[in-house]
């Protein structure tokens, strides 16, 4: 299937808005905040919510020798890279109807969503949480996405051009949603953080604040490890 462009969130998701009260998953939105360690140094990335969802921002430069490397020809000058999940019919949508939020309430076919940021997080992002991972985690996290995408990974679009969807081997559900996606892929990097059960925004925000506070605490050990229940009996790509 090929790929689509969409607008960019900022511009995009007043309409999604006015759905939340059917989806399941609908969060509200909450203050911009931000917390955990300072974000672009070292093996680090930024978990941002907006609206109901949640992304993982991944720099620019830490994807250089890893198979979303392809990404970085269509925005150069990029500062980081975001990437989130969701049901398919929801995120090719111009503006999703009644339709699309009850195919919401069933699983389907999903895509990944590739976003070039001018900053380390997308400007319509109400909260960031920044880690830090293990050495090997973002080329675990780049392996995870890239095994999952159906295609060859195409270049981004350019910084605020909107976003690329590209169809993921992984479907979407009720328990498994784009929520549950960013979890796993912190797990995938080697953090020993939940993914069972994490299915709405303030639940896998908690869980993400959680773990910045455990390597605030700990921060000669700050990546951790991921407990191996953690991805146990989730869909692999």
């Amino acid at each position: 299937m090929a790929n689509a462009a969409r607008l960019p969130i900022s511009g995009g998701m007043l309409p999604r808005r006015t759905l939340l009260a059917l989806l399941p998953s609908a969060c509200a939105a909450t203050p911009r905040q931000r917390t955990g360690p300072p974000a672009g140094t070292g093996n680090s990335l930024v978990v941002i919510a907006e609206s109901w969802h949640t992304e993982i921002c991944l720099p620019a430069h830490a994807l250089v020798s890893t198979p979303l490397a392809p990404l970085r020809a269509g925005a150069p000058a990029a500062e980081a890279f975001g990437f989130g999940f969701g049901l398919e019919s929801w995120m090719r949508a111009d503006r999703p109807g009644l339709n699309e939020a009850l195919e919401a309430l069933a699983s389907g076919p999903a895509v990944v969503s590739i976003r070039a940021l001018d900053g380390s997080v997308p400007p319509g992002a109400e909260e960031m949480v920044a880690l830090r991972v293990p050495e090997a985690g973002i080329a675990a996290i780049a392996a995870f996405i890239a095994g999952q995408i159906s295609e060859p990974v195409p270049p981004s679009l350019p910084a605020g051009a909107g976003l690329r969807l590209v169809p993921s081997s992984i479907a979407y559900s009720l328990h498994f949603t784009c929520n549950t996606w960013v979890m796993r892929t912190l797990a995938e990097a080697g953090l020993p953080v939940p993914v069972a059960g994490i299915v709405l925004r303030r639940q896998a925000m908690a869980a993400v604040r959680a773990e910045a506070e455990r390597q605030a605490r700990t921060p000669r050990d700050a990546g951790g490890r991921a407990a191996d229940h953690a991805v146990r009996g989730q869909p692999r790509p």
